[in-house]
């Protein structure tokens, strides 16, 4: 179905899209130490000596202001700008061959619009937010983890620090994004899956590169940066004419719930 194969472009918008943009536990709970408002904030000005840990906090920086996301890869490109504390974003991602796609969230209220795939509306698809699996492909900002950051924290397997502000390591997909349907895809090759960090001198994520090239070749590396903190994030709802619902098909290949 076509419908099906386009939310599978899978490997890539898990490994680059996904990751970069999007949480799993949706209560704040997690393993690693980790939290929002003044416990988040506490978190990064302790700047931890641990390798895991700064980078760890200077991901969850990344949930405290507003941020412009750029994404590059050899089979997914684009960017846009995202507000976590408002829970506002706008991505237009490039598909390659397989056309492009932008993405508008407003709180739970989520649009997506194809453009030049076929068998595809050319109207915005509405989505609920709200009714999307934790850990889907297209939530992108979950309660209690609206920046994402989390993810990637409970997704690192081993982590070296290669300078002042670089680290090196591995990211285990299961455990960063688990149940997500692309991730089971991946099999034992999404257990172990290079990358690379970088944070700048207020100890912000900046660079996030994730080779995954273990996963196909086709795919080479992934490289989403983070950049003009604090910008204006101005996102207004598509025209009611110009919008439908998704198509149930759609819907469930996000890990929704339809019923």
């Amino acid at each position: 179905m076509k419908t099906r194969r386009l939310a599978t472009t899978g490997a890539a918008l898990v490994a680059a899209f996904g990751l970069a943009l999007t949480g799993c536990g949706t209560d704040g709970t997690s393993d690693t130490p980790a939290g929002n408002g003044d416990g988040a904030a506490a978190e990064s000005s302790a700047a931890p000596a641990d390798p895991r840990a700064e980078l760890g906090a200077a991901a969850m920086k990344l949930n405290e202001d507003s941020v412009r996301v750029e994404i590059k890869s050899s089979v997914l490109s684009g960017g846009g700008v995202m507000d976590p504390t408002a829970k506002k974003l706008d991505m237009t991602m490039d598909l390659g061959g397989q056309g492009s796609f932008r993405m508008i969230t407003i709180d739970n209220d989520g649009y997506l619009k194809y453009t030049g795939v076929p068998g595809m509306s050319d109207k915005w698809l509405r989505l609920d937010i709200s009714k999307l699996d934790a850990s889907g492909q297209m939530n992108l900002m979950p309660d209690g983890d609206p920046g994402g950051a989390r993810q990637l924290v409970n997704g690192v397997v081993d982590i070296e620090k290669d300078g002042d502000r670089s680290f090196s390591g591995t990211i285990d997909y299961t455990k960063a994004k688990p149940g997500d349907k692309a991730v089971e895809q991946m099999g034992e090759k999404g257990k172990a899956v290079p990358f690379t960090a970088k944070t700048d001198d207020q100890g912000r994520l900046v660079e996030l590169v994730v080779d995954t090239s273990v996963l196909d070749q086709s795919l080479g590396k992934m490289t989403t940066t983070y950049s003009d903190f604090g910008t204006e994030v101005d996102v207004q709802k598509p025209p009611a004419a110009e919008t439908q619902d998704a198509p149930p098909a759609l819907l469930e290949s996000f890990g929704a719930t339809t019923t």
